[in-house]
Formats: C-alpha cells, structure tokens, sequence
C-alpha cells in the first residue's frame, strides 16, 4: 500500500524547487538587463526606455514574488548598476560590452 503522506511532502517539495529554480532564472535575467541597462544609460544607443520597462517588470516579479529579500536586493541592485555606469570618453576596465565591441571596431 501507498504512503500517502509522501505525497504532500513531494508537492511541497517540487513546487520549493520550481521555485528556487525561478527565483535564480528571475535573479539572473535581472543581472543581465541591469548590465545592459547601464551600458546603454553610459552610451545613449536607442533602446534604454525598453530596457529599464524590462528591469521594472523583472523587479517588481521579484519583489513580489519575495518581499522578504526586497530589502536587501533593492539597494543592492541600485549599486550595482550605478557602478556599471561610466563615461565612455575614458578608459574603461573592459567591462561594458559596448566599450569592446567599439574598441574592436576601431581595431579592424
């Protein structure tokens, strides 16, 4: 006979991990859209109003979805994109994806 006591506690447990596994799918979109985000605020290229509607909608599923953690990724996030920002008229630390494919543009 079946243990039907197991089946809650599997429930419960895959629906924790389905939501782990989008919690670190939410987390990293979130770090490549703030990536390019700064990047193109540094840059000016067309497209920044699209990508911070795409870093709102991501945020506001994460804070939603934990607002528990919002506290502490809020500011977090806010200085992390700050300091991807820089002025590109300077040398860069080779960071910014813009800055590299520009320096190999002038390279060829």
């Amino acid at each position: 006979m079946e243990d039907n006591m197991s089946a809650p506690t599997h429930n419960t447990t895959r629906r924790r991990t389905l939501k782990q596994g989008r919690l670190t799918e939410l987390l990293a979109r979130r770090e490549q859209v703030g990536t390019a985000w700064a990047e193109r605020a540094s840059h000016g290229p067309p497209g920044l109003g699209d990508l911070t509607r795409e870093l709102t909608i991501i945020e506001f599923a994460l804070t939603e979805q934990w607002p528990h953690l919002a506290q502490s990724w809020l500011p977090a996030w806010v200085i992390s994109d700050a300091r991807k920002l820089h002025d590109p008229s300077t040398k860069t630390d080779g960071t910014c994806g813009i800055c590299r494919s520009s320096t190999r543009q002038a390279a060829a």
